[in-house]
């Protein structure tokens, strides 16, 4: 027979219009060939209707490209081929590799977490190009670019070999990080930032351009900083030359600060100490110093040493008996003598502070002697020899003329026995 439409109700009458309801039954019968069309009005048809009554050998495969093979009940959260994915009890699913061509706009405040097993699987990417990897086989985090340009590599003193493989597995240490432009962390738990850096040795630190830390935990800062191989070392390079600043010995600091170093101790500057080349005025107002200090003190450029004296710096003045502080230096214990750090051969003179403090009682401790206290001690004492001196030259001097006296007496008396006894022997 002829393909025919049909609309039938559910008791199997003939009806106009749409189909309200289904209820289950036991089907359409009859005999013939053809097709059948049945009109179903919108929601006509529920779940309940249909629970159990339609299985997969009443549907048509789906073959088409690009859908699926099966249908929604066999969806699964495990990796499989061509599967419709379903969420397993806490929301999530697993997925294998994934390719996006798009932006990842993660939005929500739990985070982002990737995971993954020390030791196992491969590096996601080698060579060069523009990327953020994560290698979970050695725990170790890359982002930015590597390229094939020859680069000047201290460690190497020359070109760094095979460019563009900085971040390939073998230059990838466990635990690692490399950040920025050719940077290489080739150490365990080494890190290295900027451009060109390089962090070699265990538990090494370079970050800034072409900085290279070689020892183990060492750090290189700045530019063109070398810790030289020198464990536990810090090199820091200013941008001044592109000479390599490099350590000298192993647990040292070594710092390239052309412009000079400060290290200030109070929240407004105000206190502290700077260490600079004498070319340019310190934080505190000296010139041609190297070692300045907010103190007023300074070191010279020709290695004097000079403490501040001002009258504006002092306060609660006092006389001093010049002649007293001599009688005491008088009495000071001096002797030569050496440091207990110092060789054998070494040899010092001078009063211990002890001493010098029950002599003076000066400074603010017993076992330290000022510069100042020293010098002062020294001034006075020369102060108290010059009247000492000039008491006794008035002595003197007084003497002198008594002497004198007597002697124009003496010339009389001797005048007036030779009138007397001209042939006596005073007289010839």
């Amino acid at each position: 027979m002829a393909a025919t439409h049909l609309i039938i109700d559910i008791n199997g009458y003939f009806l106009d219009g749409v189909v309200s309801s289904l209820s289950a039954g036991a089907g359409l019968a009859g005999g013939g060939t053809g097709a059948v069309t049945l009109g179903v009005a919108p929601g006509g048809v529920t779940n309940g209707m249909l629970a159990g009554g339609v299985t997969d050998d009443k549907l048509a495969p789906i073959s088409a490209a690009g859908k699926v093979a099966n249908s929604a009940t066999t969806a699964t959260a495990a990796n499989v081929p061509n599967a419709i994915v379903a969420r397993d009890h806490s929301g999530g699913f697993a997925a294998g590799a994934v390719t996006l061509s798009g932006r990842i706009d993660q939005t929500s405040d739990e985070g982002l977490i990737a995971r993954g097993t020390i030791s196992s699987g491969t590096i996601p990417a080698s060579g060069p190009g523009v990327r953020l990897m994560w290698y979970p086989a050695k725990a170790a985090l890359r982002a930015g670019s590597v390229n094939t340009n020859l680069i000047f590599d201290e460690l190497f003193g020359g070109p760094q070999p095979s460019p563009g493989t900085q971040w390939d597995d073998p230059n990838v240490g466990s635990h690692s990080f490399a950040f920025g432009e050719n940077v290489r962390a080739v150490g365990d738990y080494a890190a290295a930032f900027g451009k060109e850096s390089h962090a070699n040795g265990l538990s090494t630190f370079a970050a800034g351009e072409v900085a290279t830390a070689t020892g183990a935990a060492s750090v290189a800062l700045g530019y063109h900083a070398h810790t030289n191989a020198r464990q536990g070392s810090f090199v820091f390079g200013d941008r001044s030359t592109i000479d390599v600043v490099r350590a000298g010995v192993n647990h040292s600091a070594t710092w390239r600060v052309t412009g000079g170093f400060r290290i200030f101790t109070a929240p407004n500057l105000s206190t502290g100490v700077t260490i600079q080349s004498g070319s340019a005025v310190s934080n505190w107002g000296q010139a041609n110093a190297v070692i300045s200090t907010s103190t007023g003190a300074y070191l010279t450029t020709s290695g004097v040493w000079t403490n501040n004296s001002s009258r504006a710096a002092k306060t609660d003045f006092a006389d001093v008996d010049a002649r007293s502080v001599l009688q005491k230096v008088i009495e000071l214990p001096i002797s030569t003598w050496r440091y207990n750090a110092e060789p054998s051969g070494v040899r010092h003179m001078g009063p211990v502070a002890q001493d010098f403090s029950d002599a003076f009682s000066l400074g603010r401790d017993e076992t330290t002697i000022g510069t100042v206290d020293a010098d002062g001690v020294a001034l006075a004492a020369i102060q108290g020899l010059h009247q000492e001196l000039k008491v006794r030259d008035e002595e003197v001097a007084a003497l002198q003329d008594e002497l004198a006296r007597q002697r124009a007496a003496i010339d009389q008396l001797k005048a007036l026995v030779c009138v007397q006894a001209a042939t006596a022997e005073l007289c010839k």
